[in-house]
């Protein structure tokens, strides 16, 4: 997953939760919001979720929750390749 960020990615996004387990977030650069974000992906295929819904308050920045826990390398690939047209 961190090797396909770095490639398709780079610096557009900055990456925490890393050496958390099953998910990551994802924190763009560009200005965005999560709703469309989320429906952006979705069109291209790929589940993300929005994190903005797990703070007590406002959500400091938008971001996106990643899960691979179940997933093929080769389909991780594939999803963040699609991430990066929207990112």
């Amino acid at each position: 997953m961190l090797e396909a960020i770095r490639e398709h990615l780079g610096d557009r996004v900055e990456v925490t939760g890393d050496g958390a387990g099953a998910h990551i977030v994802l924190w763009p650069e560009r200005r965005t919001t999560e709703d469309a974000l989320v429906a952006a992906a979705a069109a291209r295929g790929v589940g993300i979720y929005g994190v903005g819904r797990y703070f007590l308050r406002r959500a400091p920045r938008v971001g996106i929750m990643v899960g691979y826990p179940r997933m093929r390398e080769a389909d991780i690939r594939e999803g963040v390749r699609r991430l990066a047209e929207i990112l």
